[in-house]
C-alpha cells in the first residue's frame, strides 16, 4: 500500500464530463471513448501497468431519469469489472453535467443532488470495497467560472452577470451553491455509507504579473491566485460559515495540475511550460503551499500533458512528486488523467491526444510507448529512496537540452545508472534576478537552468548563480562530482569550468573521434539492451506516433530518404546540395529547420524541422533509408532504417564510455582532469 489508503500511488483517470456544451451537444465522454464497453480490457491494461487505482465518474445528468427516478447500471458495471480486474475506483458523483431541468442558478439543486448522491452510496458501498472514496462534485472552482464567465457549460450555465458577484472571474455565488451541495450530499454519502471518505478535487495554480515591478499588477495576481482557495475554504467554514462547512468535511485533497495551471496578469497568456518560464513555480512549491493551510492528506488528482509532451510532463511531474515527499509532505499519489485520447467538449470531432492510449476510433487501443515507458521508470517513486552517496556527473551542455544533437532518452537511461546525474543548460538572460531551476527528466537526472542576466557560456556565470549551482549539487546528496563539458572542442569551452574543479574531475571527450576496436566493444557491452531501441521495435501502423509522422510526410513523394541533421545545418548547406545532387530520384528529408539562404534549396531536399525524439523509430519505419551524418570526414553512408540507429549506438557509446571511465577514477580516488 506504500503506506498510503490506497492501492497504488500511480493511477489513472477515465474522462468523465457529462454536461451541455455551448453549442447544445450532450457531451458522455466515457461512451465516446468506448471505455462502457470495454471496462475490463480496460482496467486491465492500466493494472498491468502498475495503476490499481482509477478514477470514474457516475455522471449525474445521465443517471437521473426524467420522473425522478435513478439508472445507475453504468456504475454498477464498473464496480463489478473494477473487482474482476483488481481494481480500486474513486468515484466522482457529479462531473460538470445537471439534469435538464436544472441549472446552476437554481437552488433545487441543493437538495436534489443530496438525494442523488444518497441513492449512489446505498448502490455503491455493497459492491466496492473499503476505503470508499466519493467526489461529491468535481472542480467547483472551474465549473463556477466556466459556468458565470463562459458559454462553456450551456444552458445549465446560462450568464447572468448582473446577478453575480464578480462572475467573470470566479462566479461566487455559484461556488457558494455548488459548496452547498457538496455539504448536503457529503452528508446523504454518510447516511447510506458511515465508513465513505471523501476526496475534495480542486485546481492549484499560480499567477504571476507581467511586470514584477508594477505594484497594481503584484495585487492582482495574488487577489485572483487567492481565489484557488475559496471553496476548501468554504468546506471547511473558514470562509462563509452559513454556508455549513466544518473542518471535518476536509478530508482528502485533490489537486489538478496541467501545463496550462499558471498564467500571467494582465495579458492572461499561460507561462510556457516547454519553454522554462522562471516566474513558473514547481508544484512541490504549490503543494507545500496546500499543506500548510489545510493539512490533509494530498493527492495530484489530475495532470497530463498532450503530443510528444506527455513523457517529458511525467518526468517532471514524478519529480516534484519525489521531491514533496522528500520534504515530509503527505502525497498520497499522483493520477495520469485522462487514460484515455478523447474528444472536446466544445467541438467532438476534434480529438485531444493526450492519453495514456491513443484512440483512432472508440474501439481501438494502442499504447503510447514513451509515455508508458516514462511510467515504468518511475513506478517506484513512492517508495523511500536512499541517500545516493555515489559521486554525481555534471553535464554542460553547449545549448538547450531538447536541442542537443544526441540520443537523449538513451543517454539519461545510461548515465543515471551511473549515480546522480545533473544536466546543465546555457544560462538564459530571462530574469533581473539569478534563479536556478530544477526540472525532472528522468529518475535520478535533473535539468538545471540558470535563469540571469547573460545568456549562454561567453560570459562566466556570477558568484551569486555558481552558489545556486553548488547548492543543487548539494541537495543531490552526492559529495563528489565529475564535470563533463559535453561536446566541447579544447578551444571552445568556457574558461569558468575551474570555478568548479573543486567538486571533482573534469571531464572532456573529444567528440570528432569516433571510438573504434577494443573500445568500442566494451562499450557496447556496458548498455542497456533496448538502447537504442532494436528497428523491429517500431510503433503499431495506427499508433499517436505512426499518424504524427504521416502529417510529416505529406509533401513529398517516395521515395523517402531520412537524413539526419548534420550538427549545424547552417553550416553545411554546400554539403546538403552536393548531397541532393548525388541522389536526384530521392526525396532527402532533413530533421532540422531550414537555415536562411539566397539560393533556393533543391527539389528534392524537404526540411521537417525539428521532429522529437519520441517520433524517431515511426519515421524511421516510415522512409525507405535513414542517412546518418558523420562527424567525422568524409561523406555519410547510406543505409537501411537500421544503419541510423547503429550511428547513434557508436555516438552514445563513445559518451558512454568515456564518462564510465572517468566516474570509475573518481570512485578510486583519482582527482586529476581527463
Amino acid at each position: 500500500m506504500n503506506g498510503s489508503a490506497l492501492p497504488s500511488f500511480w493511477m489513472g483517470g477515465y474522462e468523465g464530463a457529462d454536461h451541455v456544451n455551448g453549442a447544445g451537444e450532450a457531451l458522455d465522454l466515457v461512451a465516446a471513448t468506448g471505455h462502457h464497453q470495454r471496462l475490463d480490457a480496460d482496467y486491465r491494461a492500466a493494472r498491468r501497468l502498475g495503476l490499481r487505482c482509477v478514477r470514474e465518474s457516475v455522471g449525474w445528468r445521465l443517471a437521473e431519469r426524467a420522473d425522478g427516478s435513478f439508472d445507475l447500471s453504468r456504475a454498477v458495471r464498473m464496480a463489478e469489472a473494477a473487482t474482476r480486474q483488481r481494481v480500486h475506483i474513486l468515484w466522482t458523483l457529479m462531473h460538470y453535467g445537471v439534469p435538464p431541468d436544472l441549472t446552476l442558478l437554481d437552488d433545487a439543486l441543493i437538495p436534489r443532488f443530496a438525494r442523488f448522491a444518497g441513492e449512489v452510496a446505498r448502490v455503491l458501498a455493497p459492491l466496492s470495497p473499503a476505503p470508499r472514496f466519493y467526489t461529491p462534485i468535481n472542480e467547483i472552482s472551474f465549473l463556477s467560472w466556466a459556468a458565470s464567465a463562459t458559454t462553456d457549460m450551456g444552458p445549465a450555465g446560462v450568464q447572468q452577470a448582473a446577478a453575480l458577484e464578480d462572475s467573470r472571474i470566479s462566479g461566487f455565488q455559484v461556488k457558494q451553491r455548488l459548496v452547498r451541495a457538496a455539504l448536503a450530499g457529503m452528508q446523504a454519502i454518510r447516511a447510506a455509507d458511515p465508513g465513505a471518505r471523501f476526496l475534495h478535487i480542486e485546481p492549484v495554480l499560480h499567477v504571476a504579473p507581467c511586470d514584477g515591478d508594477d505594484a497594481e499588477q503584484r495585487a492582482l495576481a495574488e487577489r485572483i491566485a487567492s481565489y484557488q482557495w475559496q471553496t476548501m475554504d468554504m468546506l471547511c467554514g473558514r470562509m462563509d460559515p452559513q454556508l455549513g462547512g466544518h473542518p471535518d468535511a476536509l478530508d482528502w485533497v485533490g489537486l489538478n495540475h496541467y501545463h496550462t495551471s499558471q498564467w500571467e496578469v494582465p495579458s492572461e497568456k499561460r507561462l510556457p511550460w516547454h519553454l522554462r518560464d522562471p516566474r513558473r513555480r514547481p508544484l512541490a512549491q504549490l503543494l507545500g503551499e496546500v499543506w500548510r493551510r489545510y493539512e490533509r492528506p494530498m493527492v495530484i488528482a489530475e495532470t497530463g500533458h498532450i503530443g510528444v509532451g506527455r513523457a517529458a510532463w511525467l518526468h517532471e511531474i514524478a519529480a516534484e512528486a519525489q521531491r514533496a515527499r522528500a520534504q515530509g509532505l503527505p502525497l498520497q499519489g499522483v493520477c495520469l488523467y485522462p487514460l484515455l485520447d478523447r474528444p472536446d467538449w466544445n467541438d467532438t470531432r476534434r480529438w485531444h491526444r493526450s492519453g495514456l492510449w491513443h484512440l483512432r476510433q472508440p474501439q481501438e487501443r494502442s499504447l503510447n510507448r514513451p509515455y508508458a515507458r516514462a511510467l515504468r521508470q518511475w513506478r517506484d517513486v513512492a517508495e523511500p529512496t536512499p541517500a545516493d552517496t555515489r559521486p554525481g556527473l555534471l553535464v554542460l551542455l553547449p545549448c538547450a537540452w531538447e536541442d542537443w544533437p544526441a540520443p537523449r532518452e538513451p543517454l539519461l537511461q545510461a548515465l543515471a545508472a551511473m549515480g546522480p546525474l545533473r544536466l546543465l543548460e546555457p544560462p538564459r538572460a530571462d530574469s533581473a534576478e539569478p534563479v536556478l531551476r530544477c526540472h525532472g527528466v528522468a529518475p535520478g537526472a535533473e535539468l538545471l537552468v540558470l535563469h540571469g542576466h547573460s545568456p549562454g557560456w561567453s560570459a562566466p556565470p556570477t558568484n551569486a548563480e555558481l552558489a545556486l549551482l553548488r547548492a543543487a549539487l548539494q541537495q543531490a546528496g552526492a559529495h563528489r562530482w565529475a564535470c563533463w563539458l559535453a561536446g566541447w572542442r579544447d578551444d571552445g569551452h568556457p574558461a569558468w569550468w575551474r570555478e568548479l574543479a573543486d567538486t571533482g574531475l573534469i571531464l572532456q571527450p573529444d567528440g570528432d573521434r569516433p571510438p573504434t576496436g577494443d573500445l568500442l566493444r566494451r562499450a557496447r557491452a556496458t548498455l542497456p539492451a533496448s538502447w537504442p531501441p532494436p528497428t523491429s521495435r517500431r510503433p503499431p501502423p495506427h499508433s499517436y506516433e505512426a499518424e504524427e509522422v504521416a502529417g510529416l510526410l505529406r509533401t513529398g513523394t517516395a521515395p523517402r530518404w531520412w537524413l539526419r541533421a548534420p550538427p549545424t545545418a547552417a553550416g553545411s548547406a554546400d554539403r546538403l546540395r552536393e548531397l541532393a545532387a548525388r541522389w536526384p530520384g530521392q526525396q532527402l528529408l532533413v530533421d532540422a529547420p531550414a537555415p536562411p539562404t539566397d539560393t533556393p534549396w533543391p527539389r528534392n531536399l524537404h526540411w521537417l524541422g525539428r521532429v522529437h525524439d519520441s517520433l524517431h523509430a515511426a519515421l524511421a519505419a516510415a522512409v525507405e533509408r535513414v542517412i546518418a551524418w558523420d562527424c567525422a570526414p568524409g561523406w555519410p553512408s547510406a543505409g537501411r532504417s537500421g544503419d541510423g540507429d547503429a550511428a547513434c549506438l557508436r555516438e552514445a557509446a563513445a559518451m558512454v564510455d568515456a564518462v564510465r571511465q572517468a566516474v570509475l577514477r573518481l570512485h578510486l580516488g583519482s582527482t586529476s582532469p581527463c
